[in-house]
């Protein structure tokens, strides 16, 4: 493409940063950071979340937090997206103090969480057993507005039951009915 005199795009290079990330290969998408800035197209948000999220998911954390601080030094704030990756990455990693700080500067901030992020939280504290904070982020969402969808209700179920609190699963699969979502396969 530059070869025949062409130049590519913000839209271009973040085809082939998100192309380079979904076949594994963050560490050629990162190298395209400096590519795009010699050639005068400077990299956005989007394309930092492409490869933080790649970075998160293949449980390369530390160069997600590094490349993370990297854009917020070029001025470009992060986003729900940004902070999502990053605290979805934690809890997966069992750290809740960096989920909970990197929970509390996104809302302060003012970047506000959406039903994914209270989603995330609420799915590893459940796994971990500490449902009296997963239901605790449950009353916050409700709180703030964010209504809890089918995805919030099956891991508060599935916390119950791991725990053994069947009681406790089927009332939370009795208000998933009465707010009219249906149950799907993963409510049973």
């Amino acid at each position: 493409m530059v070869e025949e005199g062409y130049q590519p795009n913000l839209i271009t290079y973040n085809t082939i940063v998100n192309s380079l990330c979904k076949s594994g290969d963050a560490t050629h998408a990162i190298s395209l950071l400096k590519i795009m800035a010699e050639r005068g197209c400077a990299p956005d948000i989007a394309t930092y979340n492409i490869i933080i999220h790649s970075l998160c998911k293949d449980n390369h954390v530390p160069e997600a937090l590094k490349l993370f601080s990297e854009m917020r030094g070029k001025g470009i704030p992060p986003n729900v997206v940004t902070y999502t990756s990053l605290i979805h990455a934690m809890c997966n990693l069992c750290q809740w103090e960096e989920a909970k700080r990197l929970f509390d500067e996104m809302v302060a901030v003012n970047c506000k969480p959406n039903v994914v992020t209270y989603n995330i939280l609420v799915d590893a504290l459940c796994k971990e057993g500490r449902l009296l904070d997963a239901q605790d982020i449950v009353e916050r969402m409700v709180q703030l507005g964010i209504e809890p969808n089918r995805v919030t209700y099956n891991s508060l179920m599935d916390g119950y039951c791991l725990q053994g609190q069947m009681v406790k699963a089927r009332t939370v699969l009795n208000s998933l009915t009465n707010k009219s979502l249906a149950p799907d396969v993963f409510s049973y």
